[in-house]
């Protein structure tokens, strides 16, 4: 699989706490419809066919994700025996 090539930066407008609020609400929906399917029928893809994700935007989202849950790096290893 080759790696996605960088994109030119996206136009976004500024954020408002309303978008922010809705972009918060969307991610933890997605987290735990996803966790739910995992966890009844398997594992599935996070993303789907022909989707590339820059490794950069995935460790930015999985730290927030990871600090905010207060999950931290010896657990991840437990996780894992790592």
């Amino acid at each position: 699989m080759s790696k996605p090539e960088p994109t030119a930066p996206r136009e976004l407008p500024p954020p408002t706490a309303e978008s922010d609020a809705a972009l918060q609400r969307a991610l933890a929906d997605a987290i735990e419809a996803y966790a739910a399917r995992v966890h009844e029928f398997g594992d599935l893809a996070p993303f789907p066919p022909g989707r590339e994700v820059l490794a950069s935007d995935v460790a930015v989202v999985a730290a927030a994700i990871l600090r905010a849950a207060e999950v931290y790096s010896f657990e991840i290893a437990a996780m894992f025996n790592i």
